[in-house]
């Protein structure tokens, strides 16, 4: 499938004001791996899209989640200056046991890092989540067709997986066979080239 050029996500100031709405997008996306939350779309093909692109994100894997039943995911968006986090409770298929996982995105629309940003996002994260039992992740996501050596260089050092949108788009379809899903959001968001 052919992707087309968006209309919607199209900021021709290349200002990072894009960056609100990725937040928005990605944490619908989030949510949507949830079933309870995407049952009001009856939509099986929206759900596991979302479901694989949650599972590169939060486990740099497309299909780990496959492992887990969600139990509910809940996300907070521009917390403390982080883009985006999510919490994400799970059971466990193999040992039926419960897990939760803490999951701070940090996105960028045309920019890059700045003034150690990743490092001081996760010191808060990190301080927030102490003591409760918590698995935490971390993820940079950049809306750029690459990502520049700083950007590799600081995600890196503050034990970030980095991906440009086009990198988790593709791990999470590695065959490259999906289709639209019908909703006209995650289709304009994902499927589409700004």
């Amino acid at each position: 499938m052919e992707k087309k050029h968006s209309f919607f996500m199209k900021d021709k100031q290349n200002s990072d004001k894009i960056e609100s709405l990725v937040d928005a997008f990605l944490s619908w996306t989030l949510q949507c791996s949830d079933t309870s939350k995407v049952e009001r779309y009856n939509n099986s093909k929206l759900h596991e899209y979302s479901k694989r692109i949650t599972s590169v994100l939060l486990f740099g894997n497309p299909d780990e989640l496959n492992k887990y039943e969600i139990l509910s995911i809940e996300t907070w968006r521009q917390w403390k200056s982080i883009d985006l986090c999510a919490e994400i409770f799970l059971k466990n298929k193999e040992t039926q046991k419960d897990e939760k996982y803490a999951l701070l995105i940090e996105n960028k629309g045309y920019s890059s890092t700045h003034n150690d940003q990743l490092a001081r996002y996760k010191t808060t994260f990190e301080g927030h989540y102490n003591g409760k039992d918590f698995k935490l992740e971390y993820a940079y996501f950049s809306c750029k067709d690459n990502l520049n050596d700083l950007e590799k260089e600081e995600c890196l050092k503050a034990v970030y997986r980095a991906y440009t949108m086009d990198q988790v788009f593709d791990l999470a379809n590695p065959n490259k066979d999906w289709d639209y899903t019908g909703n006209a959001l995650f289709d304009e968001f994902w499927f589409t080239t700004w």
